[in-house]
């Protein structure tokens, strides 16, 4: 069927208004405020002040005021929620992690929010590695230590996390899965308590924030083993990187930047430019090291591949312990 020669200069001139419009649009973010939403408590946590950061930096360069709002609750589904549901056109973000991200949906058959298909990965953030401890009246002064003690005395060695699913529940798994040894899971329901019983010795390995344990590693009450990374820590440059152990049994609790799916590509490229920029500044590096933290940024396709790589193995591990 031929086409009147009226009519396709017509749909031309549509099509080339359409450009237009889609380009200034592109050319004019932010037109407005931008919320970045946290979906913890406000606090002094990595996430807090990286978002605190990141507002500071954008609302300089860009000119548009930039709020961090706290929207904790429902192991981040209430803030998934909010940002998933507002206007994919870059104002409102969610600084995610691998809680909120991958483990609620590698847990969970059915999510009000399905945080693997409802957003736009921009970039990491960066991330904190697990610190593997045991009490020094077990006995033991390394990870190698540790797995043939418990190998010779199988459903004795207790661990400690802060609830069954946690971060550290589910690296006691991973390294279980990958050495074959067998421990006991003591899950509390606070860092406190489950800190103080670790140090006490009520129960023998722990599976924690490096900062929360030097104190305790300084006193000689608790021995540290391995920091769960592919490199070792600044803070704790004696203990062994699990990567030179156990390459498989790594963890990196993450964070990065999320906008609602179908945010335009331009938006989220910019955005994850200022972010990559921002995770780079020597003194913010130095700053997070000293905390245990490693920064990095990433493209929004690294952070996707991150997300989906993560999702893959913890849910095998989520599966064979029958979380």
């Amino acid at each position: 069927m031929a086409f009147p020669k009226e009519m396709i200069a017509l749909g031309a001139g549509i099509a080339f208004s359409f450009a237009l419009v889609a380009g200034s649009q592109a050319q004019e973010f932010p037109s407005g405020p931008i919320t970045i939403v946290v979906p913890f408590s406000a606090s002094g946590s990595a996430p807090n002040v990286l978002a605190r950061n990141l507002a500071d930096r954008l609302q300089a360069e860009w000119g548009q005021p930039v709020v961090v709002e706290n929207r904790p609750g429902a192991a981040g589904q209430i803030a998934a929620q909010y940002v998933a549901g507002h206007t994919a056109d870059g104002h409102t973000l969610m600084m995610g992690s691998v809680a909120t991200h991958v483990l609620g949906s590698a847990m969970r058959d059915e999510m009000q929010v399905d945080t693997l298909t409802a957003f736009e990965p921009i970039s990491q953030f960066g991330y904190t590695p697990m610190l593997i401890s045991a009490n020094a009246e077990l006995g033991v002064s390394s990870l190698e230590e540790l797995i043939e003690h418990a190998q010779e005395n199988p459903g004795t060695v207790t661990y400690m996390s802060v609830g069954v699913g946690s971060a550290a529940h589910l690296a006691a798994e991973l390294l279980q899965s990958v050495t074959g040894i067998e421990m006991i899971h003591v899950p509390y329901e606070g860092v406190s308590q489950a800190t103080l019983d670790l140090v006490s010795g009520e129960v023998n390995v722990g599976f924690s924030n490096i900062i929360n344990m030097v104190q305790f590693i300084e006193e000689g009450q608790v021995v540290p083993l391995a920091v769960t990374d592919v490199d070792r820590s600044t803070v704790l440059p004696d203990t062994p990187a699990i990567a030179e152990i156990h390459p498989e049994a790594t963890v990196e609790l993450w964070w990065g930047l999320y906008a609602p799916a179908g945010t335009p590509a331009e938006v989220v490229e910019a955005l994850s430019t200022e972010v990559n920029e921002m995770v780079s500044e020597p003194e913010l590096v130095e700053e997070f090291a000293s905390g245990g933290a490693t920064l990095k940024g990433t493209t929004p396709e690294g952070l996707q591949e991150l997300m989906m790589a993560d999702y893959e193995k913890w849910s095998r591990i989520i599966e064979e312990a029958g979380i």
